[in-house]
Order: structure tokens, then C-alpha cells, then sequence
């Protein structure tokens, strides 16, 4: 691909085609910011640390507003900031972490590691929540969810879909 916009697209609907194959456990209709909070808050009681979170939307749809409400609902009480410029923020509860990861300026997976992702990826104590995922999709990641984000010019607000 000598385009980098091509290939985002080309990954993206791959990513698109996967969640075909994972089972769609939970659908959202949300309508303003505060119900994604609370769905994110109801759905954070329902995933289990160690576990790994690929959030797949455009931007401005709703992914970092999620992850205040999935900090919220863990009883985090960190300010929950988009991780865009710092590519990984990490929010500490007690013995328990929330790292956020947003992958969209990395360019490898050599980056990924370098940072280390695998060993934030092994953390059993955290729960990784990860925007723009498509760089390490290939991974084997025990205990991954998928949610989509989508604006939906048909429907008011947007359209949040929890895959397993």
C-alpha cells in the first residue's frame, strides 16, 4: 500500500469483516454523550480485568466518551483524557489499571512493542482499552472485545455495538 489512507481503509474492512465473526452481545442506540456514559458505566461491571478492548469508529464517535463512562463504572476517578498525542494513558484504582492506547500515529508493530504493549496486553490487574487496534488485529489476545462506534445519518445519535 504506498497510500496511508488506503491502507486504513483496507484494514478497517477487514476489521469490518471480523466482527462478522464474533458474537454480538450487546447494542446501543445512543442519543447524547451521558448515554454512552452510563452504558459504558453498566457495561465496565461486565468485563473482567486482563481483558483487552479494541474500539473500532470514526473520530468523534464516542470512543474516548466511553472510556470515561467504563472508568466511572470501575470506580476510577482519573480524568479521562484521549490518549491521541500521548498514544497511552494509564489510570491507576488501588491494585488496578485502565490503560488506554490510541494507535492511530504508530506505524508498526515494532512501535507497539517498543512501548510495551505486550506486557500491557499480559497485565491481569489492568483492562486495556485500545482506539484504532488495526496495527496489532493479527494478535492472539485472550479475553478481547470489540466494540463498533457508528453515526448513523438514518437514526439520531450513534449506534454502539459489543462484540465477544
Amino acid at each position: 500500500c504506498g497510500r496511508v489512507g488506503h491502507c486504513r481503509y483496507l484494514f478497517f474492512s477487514y476489521i469490518c469483516i471480523l466482527f462478522f465473526m464474533q458474537k454480538l452481545i450487546k447494542t446501543l442506540i445512543s442519543n447524547c454523550p451521558e448515554d454512552t456514559i452510563q452504558f459504558a458505566k453498566d457495561l465496565s461491571k461486565t468485563i473482567s480485568y486482563g481483558s483487552t478492548i479494541f474500539m473500532i469508529g470514526d473520530l468523534g464517535s464516542g470512543k474516548t466518551t466511553f472510556t470515561k463512562g467504563f472508568a466511572a463504572g470501575l470506580g476510577f476517578s482519573n480524568e479521562v483524557q484521549s490518549p491521541t498525542y500521548p498514544i497511552l494513558n494509564e489510570y491507576s484504582n488501588s491494585n488496578n489499571f485502565i490503560y488506554h492506547f490510541d494507535l492511530y500515529r504508530l506505524k508498526s508493530v515494532s512501535e507497539f512493542l517498543e512501548i510495551g504493549g505486550i506486557e500491557y496486553l499480559s497485565s491481569q490487574n489492568g483492562i486495556c482499552i485500545i482506539e484504532w487496534p488495526e496495527l496489532i488485529e493479527g494478535f492472539d489476545i485472550d479475553n478481547k472485545f470489540k466494540i463498533s462506534f457508528k453515526v448513523n445519518d438514518n437514526i439520531s445519535g450513534r449506534k454502539i455495538e459489543v462484540y465477544k
